[in-house]
């Protein structure tokens, strides 16, 4: 099969629309709708039911579509690795990382990267790490950082992960919080103000607070669940809200003591430990190989300072 007619087919297949496929193409209308009948013919049968006005995706095309896509992402697999293998110079990154990592590790070294690179571009593209794990599968990333201890990244053989050093996980709260004033502090005193924890939280860690975190106790104070912690660190400020996060994301308002550190009796032990996650088996640019060297520079630093505090 034509790899272009293919292209063409996939393309069509997200836009529904044959000028705007054709405009993305940089491709005629004629040459559009020659490719995706020879396609056709080639694969003995409709791949789209279509009208005057509107287009939809046949049965047969959902099928030729999902084969269509991992042909195509093998093919721009197999023109980077050549590009690179050939000395080619790549002029683009595409790097992602889980929000905890993304403001605390990988932007901080953005600015090195670029002196280094200048004529580097960087897209980043921040989510949770099941996400981007299927975007590095689909070739739409370079590399990404993620929590990998409490994941199953680290196990998967699609993938190659380089271990950064753990940060420790911790509870914390503004200064004047009614739990800073008590002599000793038990988790069970936690049950009585609102939490707030990583909307995605690994199970085998909130099993470790038994129903701390769960919305059917009896005594439920009210639970915020986040994608990103910057969006409500604000709020721990002048309110009861005792956040649960690793130590990295608040050291900044730790050392100003705007946020304190809340340390239970019996408080379960856990770390955060983030990875560099790429694809197993792939050739990596020297640039990728230097974004690498300044995240774990970065993180290097960042435990150094835990040491010293």
């Amino acid at each position: 099969m034509n790899i272009r007619y293919m292209r063409y087919f996939v393309v069509l297949a997200e836009l529904q629309h044959f000028s705007r496929t054709a405009d993305k193409l940089n491709v005629t209308q004629p040459s559009l709708t020659r490719g995706i009948q020879r396609l056709e013919q080639l694969v003995g049968g409709k791949l789209f039911d279509r009208d005057s006005k509107n287009i939809a995706i046949t049965k047969l095309g959902l099928l030729v579509l999902v084969h269509c896509q991992q042909i195509l992402q093998q093919d721009d697999a197999l023109q980077k690795d050549l590009d690179l293998f050939h000395g080619v110079n790549q002029l683009e990154i595409k790097i992602g990382a889980s929000p905890i990592p993304s403001n605390s590790i990988v932007g901080p070294i953005m600015g090195q990267f670029l002196h280094a690179f200048p004529s580097m571009s960087v897209d980043l593209r921040v989510t949770h790490w099941e996400d981007l794990s299927q975007q590095l599968l689909q070739g739409e990333l370079d590399l990404f950082v993620a929590e990998t201890r409490s994941t199953d990244l680290a196990q998967n053989q699609l993938f190659t992960t380089i271990d950064m050093a753990p940060f420790r996980v911790i509870f914390c709260a503004r200064p004047s919080h009614p739990l800073a004033q008590l002599p000793r502090l038990f988790l069970p005193s936690f049950r009585d103000y609102p939490l707030a924890v990583p909307r995605h939280l690994p199970c085998k860690v909130a099993e470790q607070f038994e129903d701390l975190f769960m919305l059917a106790r009896d005594d439920f104070a009210g639970l915020v669940r986040f994608d990103q912690f910057h969006a409500i660190k604000g709020a721990m400020f002048d309110s009861d809200l005792i956040a649960l996060t690793p130590e990295i994301a608040v050291r900044e308002e730790l050392k100003r003591g705007t946020l304190i550190r809340l340390v239970p009796q019996s408080m379960p032990e856990f770390e955060a430990r983030f990875s560099v996650v790429s694809l197993a088996g792939c050739q990596v640019s020297q640039s990728i190989n230097t974004f690498t060297r300044f995240l774990l520079q970065r993180v290097d630093m960042l435990s150094l300072e835990t040491e010293l505090v």
